[in-house]
């Protein structure tokens, strides 16, 4: 699958850097550096331009939208670009299409050595031995098309379990496809019984231009999030605008990678971004940023703890 770079006018992200520091968000941001663009995507999608200080490409505006699902349009499987990438330090030293090296040039076209199966990928990438997913999906915004070509790059490994049937559902339409790109809520309990929520992208093909709308229809009022020991927001459905024009920002927290594998083990999450979201909806409210980022740090280091046990067959000597 391939794609070109050409005429895009802007991205659309999960998150922002703040301090340095990863925020999770509950709505699309979407950067550009055409102050017009970003102007009528807030028209579109609710929030308000303002400088990008969020990372992003250096991209020059933001837009904090109030939609945690876009309706757009996919100009057909060559829209999607899918390899797998490693990196070390700031230099790619495997790019491969699953099955053959893409990159570095002396390796191009030789098998890379990665197991077929996505779940052996995943686990090998969890070790430090494997490449991530590189997805990018280029689209227009189907109320707008004139705007230009958006688009949304992604690490998801559920995105990637999605990507057979998401060019398969593509082919069918035979043309643009009118699909809804949305950060899709999910509730889940880890291997140790602890619940957590995170949002992953989710692309639902719907079909072409001249059978579907390009705005969703409107929706009841949203149902709340089920209770957990922490507070939380309620939870929208995926097509529903939400009336805030900012979305909260979920809190955020630096740790190294090694501690994040090992936290991992015990939350049994699959990647750094469910590790990191996980740790933090079972102990900081953002309203108590201060008191519980402190617990947070206290919690992680009694997860790194439990997981150099779990390593070690539980030897109870070590700490």
């Amino acid at each position: 699958m391939t794609q070109s770079t050409t005429a895009r006018v802007g991205r659309f992200h999960q998150g922002r850097l703040s301090e340095g520091r990863p925020q999770a968000l509950d709505a699309w941001r979407v950067t550009t550096d055409d102050a017009d663009v970003a102007a009528r995507v807030a028209g579109l999608l609710g929030g308000e331009p303002q400088p990008n200080d969020g990372g992003g490409g250096g991209l020059a505006h933001e837009v904090l939208t109030s939609r945690d699902s876009v309706r757009v349009i996919v100009d057909g499987p060559d829209a999607v670009a899918a390899h797998m990438v490693l990196w070390s330090s700031k230099v790619i030293v495997h790019d491969c299409d699953g099955s053959r090296f893409l990159a570095p040039e002396e390796k191009k076209g030789q098998p890379c050595g990665c197991p077929p199966l996505l779940e052996d990928k995943r686990l090998a990438a969890r070790d430090g031995r494997g490449p991530m997913p590189s997805i990018d999906l280029t689209f227009r915004i189907a109320a707008a098309p004139v705007l230009g070509k958006f688009h949304f790059h992604a690490s998801s490994w559920q995105l990637a379990a999605q990507l057979s049937d998401l060019t398969d559902a593509l082919e069918r339409v035979d043309g643009p496809a009118v699909c809804d790109l949305t950060m899709e809520l999910v509730l889940l309990t880890t291997k140790t019984g602890r619940s957590v929520c995170y949002r992953k992208p989710v692309v639902a093909v719907l079909g072409s231009p001249d059978t579907v709308a390009p705005e969703p229809p409107s929706s009841a009022e949203p149902t709340p999030a089920p209770a957990s020991s922490a507070p939380r927001r309620k939870a929208r459905r995926p097509h529903e605008p939400a009336t805030r024009n900012v979305p909260e920002l979920a809190c955020s927290v630096s740790v190294d990678t090694a501690l994040l594998h090992r936290a991992a083990q015990v939350l049994g999450t699959s990647d750094h971004q469910e590790t990191v979201v996980a740790a933090l909806s079972a102990v900081a409210a953002c309203q108590q940023q201060t008191t519980e980022l402190a617990q947070l740090r206290d919690h992680v280091g009694r997860i790194a703890a439990i997981a150099e046990q779990a390593l070690h067959g539980g030897d109870s000597s070590r700490t």
